[in-house]
């Protein structure tokens, strides 16, 4: 089973400065996230602000993704490093990232999100101020936090971890040596290997994980995403894999289907008893790794046969994707926050959150981010071009 349509011949073929699929991934992916964390009071999952009401369809939607979702944005991730080092001086790169993540990281967590802490604290009575009472407090240790921004810190971190593989990957012997190992894999097949070591990370490092997204403790995410980071910087490297995946692409879908139902079955509806408990991680695991690895290949393997225009509207979401990404969640809270207030229905506060989200974040970012020269740096952003430049792939960081 293959892909139909464009001949495969031409995954390798792009220019390296320009790749359309690599950016409609990255939109496509962080598009899925704020479409996400819109829902994420809805499913009674736990979160900053939670309804009454929960949407069971919605929470089984949301599950679908969790496996792939984030671990897509670090591929892709670990794509855009590739391109974005090309040729260029390492210490360069080193400050160029330092300016596009850790200026905009430490932004957030000062300005940002305190109103999304302030609406948690004030919603669960522990602060019945107004946020102006509060704001005094905003900097006290416990009232820190990065919430969303988390993603940037890791990526900020494995950046600067992973930096020597990278720059060892583009030297005539890292590309020879990447070359070899692709056209192999995808010879035999190997590639489906590339599942092990996430299921290894998560039988190994799951059970001591703590502090999931806050860096200290969270073994299994700092490692899973080292691996996915990795594995997008050698996939988007090497036309052969490139190739393999979009002959492949409805063979992973089929794959990550398969595995996704498998552990609703086995694991999300069984009913809780000591056959779960005992059959939990060992088979939690490899039907995770196998499921979050089939909807990356499908997802990477879809794009490049089938995302290979650049209309205007990838160029602009492209830039608008990283002031897009810090943006939306405290628009996101804010909305919840008075959605739930008001007793808005379940289903019509969900649609008004998605809506609100990407209308207002809209109007933020195109009125008072995107003009102004000295705020584009505090999201991420480089200088305006002028309007008959041509956008290159790599204009966000993440």
């Amino acid at each position: 089973m293959v892909c139909r349509g464009t001949n495969p011949g031409f995954a390798g073929g792009l220019g390296m400065d320009r790749r359309p699929d690599l950016d409609w991934l990255r939109v496509l992916a962080f598009g899925l996230l704020i479409l996400y964390h819109a829902g994420f009071a809805w499913t009674g999952w736990g979160w900053h602000l939670e309804s009454d009401e929960t949407l069971p369809w919605l929470a089984e939607a949301m599950r679908f993704t969790n496996r792939w979702r984030i671990p897509l944005i670090y591929m892709v991730a670990g794509g855009a490093i590739v391109l974005a080092l090309g040729q260029r001086d390492a210490g360069a790169f080193a400050m160029d990232r330092v300016r596009r993540l850790l200026l905009p990281l430490v932004f957030g967590v000062l300005v940002i999100v305190p109103p999304q802490v302030y609406l948690e604290q004030h919603s669960k009575g522990s602060f019945p101020g107004s946020f102006l009472q509060w704001l005094p407090h905003a900097y006290e240790r416990d009232n820190l936090a990065w919430n969303h921004l988390w993603f940037v810190a890791y990526v900020l971190l494995l950046t600067f971890a992973l930096l020597p593989v990278f720059l060892w990957a583009r030297t005539p012997y890292g590309r020879a040596v990447q070359a070899g190992i692709a056209k192999v894999m995808a010879r035999a097949g190997l590639h489906w290997l590339m599942a092990v070591p996430i299921a290894l990370a998560m039988l190994l490092l799951g059970p001591i994980t703590r502090n999931v997204n806050y860096l200290v403790g969270d073994w299994y995410g700092i490692a899973s995403a080292a691996l996915l980071m990795l594995y997008g910087g050698f996939i988007f490297n090497a036309p052969e894999m490139l190739a393999v995946l979009n002959r492949q692409c409805w063979i992973a879908v089929a794959v990550g289907t398969v595995a996704f139902f498998a552990l609703d079955l086995l694991i999300f509806q069984a009913a809780p008893g000591a056959h779960v408990r005992l059959f939990g991680v060992p088979v939690y695991a490899p039907l995770s790794a196998i499921n979050m690895i089939g909807w990356l290949f499908a997802a990477v393997g879809l794009a490049n046969r089938y995302l290979q225009q650049r209309p205007r509207f990838l160029s602009w979401a492209t830039e608008a994707l990283y002031p897009f990404y810090m943006i939306h969640q405290t628009v996101t809270v804010i909305t919840v926050y008075w959605l739930v207030r008001w007793h808005v229905p379940a289903v019509p506060a969900w649609l008004l959150a998605v809506l609100s989200t990407f209308g207002v974040t809209f109007l933020i970012y195109a009125w008072a981010v995107r003009p102004w020269a000295w705020v584009r740096p505090l999201f991420g952003l480089k200088p305006r071009r002028p309007r008959s430049a041509a956008l290159p792939a790599q204009t966000t960081a993440l």
